[in-house]
C-alpha cells in the first residue's frame, strides 16, 4: 500500500494551479473555449529530482483522467536529447522519485505490475524491486516533509510507516470511545470516518537483503527525515506536546542508527518544518516561526528560513531578510548557500541566500508558482513552474541563462482552443 501522509496538500496545490489556470482560458465570442471534461484530460509536473550527475531528471506527470484522486506517473528524461521515457507502463503509478547517491537507482512509492509500496528500479525500468510495503494513516499531519531518505553509502534506505495504536486495539465493538481531540481524518477522506489513531515512525531497510528494522516508538509521530553525511543519525520531526491535538509544537530530534538512541536538537515553543543536514554534517536548515502554536489552527505566521548548529546551538533566522512566506529550503551543493521559495503578490518565486549573509538572488522570477526543485551540484535548477496559461510544467535553469521549458505536456488539449490572456494589476 503506498503512503499517503499528504493528501490534503496534493488537493490544495491542484486546486491552486487550476485557481492560476482556468481564469485564463475563458471562452472567446466565435471560438472553441474549454469544456469540463477537458480539466480532468489535464496533466502537470509534481515530483522533480536531477540525477547525482546531472544527466537526468526523474520526475512526476500527475493525472486526472480517472475517477477518484488523481495519479503519478514515473518519467526519466535525458538532458542531452530532451527525450523522456515513462517507467512502467499505463496502469503503473509512481511519485515522489529519489536517486540513490551513485544515480544508479530511484527509489519511489508506487506501482509496477504486481509490484507495489515502496520501490527501486533502474533508471531505465529494469530490475523493479519491492523493498518495503509503508502503510500510511488519515491523521491530519500539516507540514510532513521527506518520507523517504537514502543512506550516504546507497545501502539503506530509511522510509515512514505506520504502525498499529495498540490502545485502538483494545477498544473494538460498540460504543467507540473518543478519546482524541482531532477524532475525524480532513475533509477529503470524508467526515463521517473517525480518525484511524495510526502512528507514523521510521523505518530503514537493508536495500541488499530487503530486512527491515524499526527505529523509533511511541505515542507520537514521527517524519521528516533526512540521513546524515556521516550515515550515522536521522533527523525527523515530532511533536513532544503531552496533548498533540491540542498544542501543536513540532521539535528537530535525531535518531542514531546503529541504537535507536535519540537526541532532541530543538526545545521551543517555535514550529520547525522540513529540516536537512548541511553536506558537511555540521548545520541544520530548517523553516520554522518565531511564536509557538496553542493548536493547529491558531497562527498566520509566515514561516521562514532558519539555520542551527547540529547540536542545537546559535539558531539564526537567516530568511529575515525577505518578509513573505518561505517554504521548501535546499543547501547548495557546497553549503555556503541555500535555496528556498517566497510567496510575494500571489507569486512563488525561487531565490537563492548566502549563509554567511548578504543580498538574496532571485534564481526564477517569472510570473507564476515554482513548485517541486531541485539542485544540481554545478548550481544547475530543475523545477516546475505554472503560469497564468500553464499547468505545472517541467524547466531547467543553468547559470545566468533564461529558463529552459522541457516539457510541454497539454500541447494536444489546447490545440484550437481559444484562451484569453491575463494581465496583472
Amino acid at each position: 500500500m503506498t503512503v499517503e501522509l499528504k493528501p490534503f496538500l496534493v488537493r490544495i496545490g491542484f486546486l491552486f494551479m487550476l485557481s492560476m489556470c482556468v481564469p485564463a482560458m475563458i471562452r472567446v465570442s466565435g471560438a472553441q473555449g474549454l469544456s469540463s471534461s477537458d480539466l480532468s484530460r489535464m496533466r502537470s509536473v509534481g515530483g522533480v529530482a536531477l540525477s547525482p550527475d546531472g544527466k537526468r531528471i526523474a520526475y512526476t506527470v500527475t493525472m486526472r483522467d480517472e475517477p477518484g484522486r488523481p495519479y503519478g506517473q514515473l518519467w526519466i528524461m535525458e538532458l542531452a536529447t530532451q527525450k523522456s521515457t515513462r517507467l512502467g507502463g499505463d496502469k503503473d503509478r509512481g511519485g515522489e522519485p529519489l536517486w540513490s547517491p551513485d544515480g544508479k537507482w530511484l527509489a519511489f512509492f508506487g506501482r509496477q505490475g504486481d509490484k507495489h509500496g515502496l520501490l527501486m528500479a533502474k533508471p531505465d525500468g529494469s530490475d523493479v524491486t519491492v523493498l518495503a510495503s509503508p502503510e500510511g494513516t488519515n491523521s491530519p499531519l500539516p507540514g510532513t516533509g521527506n518520507e523517504v531518505t537514502w543512506s550516504p553509502d546507497g545501502r539503506q534506505i530509511a522510509y515512514i510507516s505506520s504502525t498499529p495504536d495498540e490502545r485502538a486495539a483494545e477498544a473494538s465493538g460498540d460504543p467507540m470511545v473518543i478519546t482524541r481531540y482531532l477524532y475525524k481524518p480532513d475533509a477529503g477522506e470524508g467526515m463521517t470516518r473517525f480518525n484511524d489513531n495510526l502512528r507514523l515512525h521510521i523505518f530503514v531497510v537493508d536495500v541488499a537483503t530487503k530486512q527491515t528494522r524499526q527505529l523509533t516508538k511511541g505515542n507520537t509521530d514521527e517524519h521528516s527525515i533526512d540521513w546524515s553525511p556521516d550515515g550515522k543519525e536521522i533527523l525527523y520531526l515530532t511533536n513532544p506536546e503531552p496533548n498533540q491535538d491540542e498544542f501543536f509544537n513540532y521539535d528537530v530530534f535525531a535518531v542514531k542508527v546503529a541504537d535507536n538512541s535519540v537526541r532532541r536538537i530543538t526545545a521551543t515553543e517555535f514550529n520547525e518544518y522540513d529540516p536537512l543536514w548541511s553536506p558537511d554534517g555540521k548545520r541544520i536548515l530548517f523553516r520554522g516561526t518565531r511564536r509557538g502554536l496553542t493548536d493547529r489552527e491558531t497562527t498566520m505566521e509566515d514561516t521562514h528560513v532558519w539555520i542551527i548548529n547540529a547540536d542545537g546551538s546559535d539558531r539564526r533566522e537567516i530568511g529575515a531578510v525577505i518578509d513573505n512566506r518561505q517554504g521548501s529550503p535546499r543547501w547548495a551543493a557546497d553549503g555556503n548557500s541555500v535555496y528556498f521559495t517566497v510567496q510575494e503578490r500571489g507569486r512563488n518565486y525561487l531565490v537563492r541566500l548566502p549563509v554567511s549573509g548578504g543580498k538574496p538572488e532571485y534564481v526564477v522570477k517569472e510570473p507564476g508558482f515554482v513548485g517541486a526543485f531541485s539542485i544540481g551540484k554545478d548550481g544547475t535548477v530543475a523545477y516546475s513552474h505554472a503560469s497564468p496559461r500553464d499547468l505545472t510544467e517541467l524547466y531547467l535553469k543553468t547559470g545566468n541563462a533564461a529558463p529552459r521549458k522541457l516539457t510541454d505536456l497539454n500541447t494536444q488539449l489546447l490545440a484550437g482552443k481559444q484562451i484569453a490572456e491575463v494581465e496583472s494589476f
